[in-house]
């Protein structure tokens, strides 16, 4: 059947094709600020990290009317506000307990305090070295594991790695908690096979949401991932995170504690050096 709708005149096509095309050239601009931003947070952090991994890191001096807790000091209250998951402490944190839900805190336990950031290839080994021990500690009541996420590189901008990860992970300790954890890990995993890759364009909101699928998440809570990605709905908490991790004087990632202690990463970098740690320390006692 012949339609009654009048043929578009050349004028109208004219201008439909310039709409398209300059679409079409937004888009690419779109796509190619990404990739600028991904080629430095593969190529940036690295050297930015290296501090973390190569010594002990220098403090700086901290404001002292500022409410949250110095670095590796004690576990903050709970926070309250809006754009904040319901479970992170004040200055930004997520603490598990030995039930390895976030907020839970074992009475009695030593407080490890990891300051990291999603885009640190540093932070994805020494995840790999340490995960299986710190698994083990939770799990006996030893330690609590208190995250400090951070955005080390590219602090405010809502394309990078670590901004939508940190979206994600809002999501997730809102939604779906007791996958809190699984997915820190493979987030960071899935950094770690892309940083191998040199694969920029691999650092997306679909790599997040393949992180998230590998972590057990529903796929319900997934497609929420991809709303929060793209509303930046968490930007309060993305914030909260940079300024403490900014005025508590971390030179690099990872940087770990054990309650107030810093600790050096090489002292500690066997697949039982935390342990031996603690246990050390205990025995001189």
């Amino acid at each position: 059947m012949a339609s009654n709708q009048p043929r578009p005149t050349k004028a109208e096509r004219r201008e439909a094709a310039r709409a398209k095309a300059r679409a079409l050239r937004e888009e690419q601009e779109r796509r190619e600020r990404r990739a600028r931003i991904t080629r430095r947070s593969l190529l940036g952090v690295g050297g930015l990290a290296v501090v973390g991994a190569a010594t002990a890191l220098v403090v700086t001096g901290r404001d002292k009317t500022d409410s949250s807790p110095a670095l590796g000091g004690p576990i903050a209250a709970e926070a309250s506000a809006d754009g904040l998951p319901a479970t992170v402490r004040a200055d930004g944190s997520i603490v598990f307990g030995s039930n390895l839900e976030p907020g839970s805190i074992t009475d009695g336990a030593r407080n490890l305090h990891i300051y990291f950031d999603y885009t640190c290839h540093f932070c994805v080994s020494f995840e790999e070295l340490h995960n299986a021990e710190i698994e083990t500690l939770l799990g006996d009541g030893t330690i609590n594991l208190v995250l400090h996420p951070a955005r080390f590189l590219e602090q405010t901008d809502e394309g990078s790695w670590s901004n939508m990860v940190g979206n994600a992970m809002g999501v997730v300790l809102d939604q779906e908690p007791a996958s809190a954890l699984a997915f820190h890990k493979a987030a960071l995993s899935r950094f770690g096979q892309i940083y191998a890759a040199q694969d920029s364009s691999a650092l997306n909101a679909e790599s997040v949401a393949q992180a998230a699928t590998e972590a057990g998440v529903s796929d319900a809570v997934v497609q929420q991932i991809a709303t929060a990605i793209s509303d930046n709905t968490y930007s309060a908490w993305l914030e909260l995170n940079r300024k403490t991790f900014s005025k508590g004087g971390v030179s690099g990632t990872p940087t770990v504690c054990l309650d107030s202690e810093r600790l050096e990463l090489q002292a500690i970098a066997t697949e039982s050096g935390i342990t031996d740690y603690i246990q050390n320390a205990a025995a001189t006692k």
